[in-house]
């Protein structure tokens, strides 16, 4: 009897044993799966990433943290760190502008986090109210960002006049509100395209850069408007060229992004606005300076033309204008560009 007993005992051990066994395996395969196949699942987003400042990307765990929050899926963090990035760059404690949808006021927000948490809440009732499906109806998307802007209102003028995002409804709605309210002008009407310029569809473009030098000229139809040498009792360190906002700037030659920011005062970049710093690795660095946009990232290597950015005027800038530098150090030793650009 003993013995059969101690028989059972054993049969009904290996049976656990092997039970036990079946679930650590299947465990093994599941998680195995999830991460095979878990790159597809961690971007759904139609949207392309947003080309934003270190500043603006600082923050975006903050972002994902009050999407959570407030029930918005993370297919919209791009859309969310470029309107971040057009309120305020990252910069200041109301990084989103957010104190009027929390208490009619501006100046009532104190911190970054606050700011995205309201922010990232005002932008989930937008949603809710346009019933927006996904990022992918980007015309309905538009209809919700261009709201966080003119604010709520804003959605139903849109459902008046056919459901769907264009510049001429935006302007329609920010002329019909401005007379309205007894204004000289309503919110930013081109919301929408200040805040897309953020949203980069391929960092591979060719601006189209010439010239024989051993640099190209970063910029088409090229107009130098100030030079390198004494400047209004300075020493401009760089070639000024005259372009047009959001012409495309391109990669004097290959190398690698070792800067790509808003230069901040004290980090060595202060008053270039947003700007970009290549090393080619030959003893020489370019510096573009005072963009509108950023389109490359720290540590991406780019080709000679290759886009990095769009002229613009930000920083300590008169005009739209793209500042060149060509250095033999990173923080400094500049050189006259031109002999580099246009060879003799």
């Amino acid at each position: 009897m003993r013995s059969l007993k101690w028989k059972l005992y054993l049969g009904a051990a290996l049976v656990g044993m092997f039970i036990c066994l079946l679930v650590v395996i299947f465990q093994i395969f599941t998680l195995l799966a999830s991460v095979v196949g878990g790159s597809e699942e961690t971007t759904p987003s139609n949207l392309p990433p947003a080309m934003v400042s270190e500043a603006v990307l600082q923050y975006q765990d903050v972002f994902l943290e009050a999407m959570k929050e407030y029930g918005v899926s993370e297919e919209y963090l791009p859309v969310l760190l470029a309107m971040c990035m057009q309120e305020s760059g990252g910069q200041g404690n109301d990084v989103m502008q957010s104190s009027e949808s929390k208490s009619g006021q501006i100046g009532t927000i104190t911190t970054p986090k606050e700011s995205i948490f309201q922010g990232v809440k005002y932008f989930a009732s937008l949603i809710e109210s346009a019933e927006l499906s996904g990022p992918s109806d980007e015309d309905r998307l538009k209809v919700v960002v261009q709201s966080y802007n003119f604010g709520g209102g804003f959605i139903g003028y849109a459902d008046s006049h056919g459901g769907k995002y264009t510049p001429a409804l935006a302007l329609g709605f920010s002329q019909m509100m401005a007379m309205k309210m007894g204004w000289n002008k309503y919110g930013d009407p081109l919301y929408i395209e200040h805040v897309w310029r953020y949203l980069q569809t391929s960092t591979d473009g060719d601006a189209g850069v010439s010239g024989a030098g051993e640099f190209k000229i970063p910029v088409i139809n090229p107009v130098i408007t100030s030079g390198f040498g004494p400047r209004w009792g300075t020493n401009h360190r760089g070639i000024d060229f005259g372009q047009p906002i959001s012409t495309p700037i391109g990669a004097s030659q290959a190398g690698t992004v070792e800067f790509a920011s808003f230069g901040q005062s004290g980090s060595g970049f202060g008053g270039f606005g947003n700007c970009v710093l290549v090393n080619h690795h030959n003893g020489y660095w370019t510096l573009y300076a005072h963009m509108s946009v950023i389109k490359t990232s720290v540590g991406q290597n780019v080709k000679v033309g290759q886009i990095i950015g769009e002229v613009g005027s930000t920083g300590d800038s008169t005009g739209p204008h793209l500042h060149l530098e060509i250095r033999t150090e990173k923080m400094g030793g500049q050189v006259d560009p031109y002999p580099f650009l246009y060879p003799s």
